[in-house]
């Protein structure tokens, strides 16, 4: 099976796990997406400190100390906030029989792709266990960094049929052979030097959607000794139905921007939800970016790298995680 319907049979696999713990038939109620100083959680006469990730329930009270923050999304997409030395209690979506669809107001449609948002961010949040990857299982801290290696794309969907590719060496005068590879022939090689990227030319034989592509680095000066080459990297073009799905629920979330961690966290689990790993990827660093303390978004990323072959960059999270 090819990398890339590994990877995607693992975005199925963890949106088919997504946890239904807190409510007997649906799931949790809300989950916690930030969680910043002194933040308890008071479950059935108990309070013990939260964490990011943590599903609620209903009845359950988020209380904050001086300097705490959370951000709490609830089951039906919604998002609020609870600034310091304050508290809020769960409540569930009240449940109500649904409308014909023929008959849906747009704000019954708008709180239905919300809850959508709500079910693959709790899909996205299992990547956080992340010693149950086989990828991740397999590091060893003592591994050395390539001195050539793809970056983007690698064993994902991407948006464009014109994708950009990057890589990582050590010497970025080196000249490079890029080769892009349909299922059975070649379809586009060229030579790079002093650069890190290049993009697929809109003369070259064209991409379609559906259809697994790879690519490859190699060098071309026969006294580079010995040669360096990266293993295939594979990609594949979203489908139009898919994008514009994409974009639906991406402009309801602009729609509705929540605080800096649960934005870039959702805009992740939408990308990955659609396959698109490398855009994952980066909203995650930027979710990271914004709470760079949180050692489970730390270990979600690590995750994304290592499933990607980005071996190094998932050894340096995890490295983090334990220091």
């Amino acid at each position: 099976m090819k990398p890339i319907a590994r990877l995607l049979l693992l975005v199925l696999a963890v949106t088919a796990l997504w946890p239904a713990v807190s409510r007997a038939e649906s799931g949790p109620a809300a989950v916690l997406t930030s969680c910043k100083g002194v933040v308890n959680v008071l479950h059935a006469g108990k309070s013990t400190p939260a964490s990011f990730g943590v599903a609620l329930s209903d009845g359950d009270e988020i209380k904050t100390g001086a300097g705490g923050e959370a951000e709490i999304m609830f089951s039906a997409g919604n998002w609020v906030q609870v600034g310091p030395n304050s508290s809020m209690r769960i409540k569930a979506h009240p449940a109500s029989a649904p409308a014909p669809a023929n008959e849906k107001s747009e704000t019954d449609k708008k709180a239905a792709a919300n809850s959508g948002s709500f079910e693959v961010v709790q899909s996205f949040l299992k990547l956080k266990n992340a010693e149950g990857s086989s990828a991740i299982g397999g590091l060893r801290s003592g591994e050395k960094a390539s001195r050539l290696s793809a970056v983007s794309p690698c064993q994902t969907r991407v948006r464009t049929a014109l994708p950009t590719f990057t890589w990582k060496i050590d010497d970025p005068s080196t000249e490079l052979k890029l080769t892009v590879y349909g299922e059975s022939s070649t379809l586009w090689h060229t030579n790079v030097s002093n650069t890190t990227t290049a993009t697929y030319p809109a003369n070259a034989p064209g991409l379609k959607p559906g259809v697994s592509y790879s690519w490859t680095l190699e060098t071309t000066d026969p006294l580079v000794s010995p040669p360096l080459r990266t293993p295939a990297s594979f990609f594949e073009i979203i489908a139009p139905a898919d994008a514009t799905s994409l974009d639906n629920d991406l402009s309801q979330l602009d729609a509705n921007k929540p605080g800096a961690v649960t934005y870039h966290l959702t805009r992740a689990s939408l990308y990955f939800d659609r396959g698109l790993v490398d855009e994952a990827i980066k909203e995650t660093e930027s979710a990271l970016a914004a709470d760079p303390d949180n050692n489970s978004l730390r270990s979600i990323l690590a995750r994304l790298y290592a499933d990607t072959g980005r071996t190094q960059d998932a050894m340096t999270e995890l490295n983090k995680t334990r220091e």
